[in-house]
């Protein structure tokens, strides 16, 4: 693992000085094959012949801001999944696997209650703990398991994505989403940890999967569609 300022390499004990919180998620994953670049307080990931990542917060709230102002999130896919409504309280949401915080900020943009993000991979972790602390925003990270989670039994909804085994890509994947599959690999745990999921949300589950795959859990209570995408939800009686 590599640390680099300005193309100078500094040692994980000067980055630690600099970056105490997310040395704390490297620290027993110093082995890992990744080169952090660093800009003043800012991380990015370079990672194999990809250029550097980071998660932009602040700008990608702006853009879902201006969609959200122009479009009505009560008939956005994501949003009636997690069951919001209008005249309803915005609920706490659990985003289980929050990867590159694509979908993550999506949920905050919506106005939810609290929102915390779960990521147990540690590269992308700590690109999580970075932006979140640079963002200043109430906005909830958990390394690890969210099955871990100290306060895992007062979630309302927990969101799942999964990462799955692409098959018959007919388009290249994003950049990120790229990386984060060559970092994280397939998640072969997923149907036990979706099933203990569903058990600790208070209200339900909803899992993301693509629109051609089967549910993770069978009979889900209900799917909501997207254009390439599904959500499968899971209701608590």
């Amino acid at each position: 693992m590599k640390f680099n300022i300005d193309n100078e390499q500094i040692s994980f004990k000067e980055f630690s000085e600099k970056f105490p919180e997310e040395a704390s998620i490297l620290t027993e994953h110093q082995d890992l094959e990744a080169n952090f670049m660093i800009t003043d307080c800012k991380l990015a990931l370079a990672y194999g012949e990809f250029n550097p990542i980071f998660i932009d917060i602040i700008n990608t709230l702006k853009k879902h801001e201006v969609f959200f102002f122009k479009n009505s999130l009560y008939k956005d896919p994501l949003a009636r999944a997690i069951g919001l409504k209008k005249g309803k309280p915005k609920p706490v949401i659990l985003d289980a696997t929050a990867g590159m915080m694509g979908d993550s900020l999506q949920i905050y943009a919506y106005g939810v209650e609290k929102l915390i993000c779960c990521e147990r991979n540690p590269l992308a972790g700590t690109l999580i703990q970075n932006s979140v602390k640079n963002s200043g925003l109430d906005i909830e990270f958990y390394f690890g398991s969210a099955l871990d989670m100290d306060s895992r039994k007062n979630i309302e909804i927990i969101y799942f994505d999964p990462m799955y085994q692409e098959k018959n890509i007919k388009t290249a994947p994003k950049k990120e989403m790229a990386i984060f599959r060559n970092i994280v690999g397939v998640d072969e745990d997923a149907l036990e940890n979706a099933k203990k999921l569903r058990e600790l949300a208070l209200e339900r589950l909803v899992i993301k999967r693509p629109n051609k795959a089967k549910p993770l859990i069978e009979n889900p209570s209900h799917t909501i569609k997207g254009k390439s995408t599904s959500y499968d939800v899971y209701l608590k009686f």
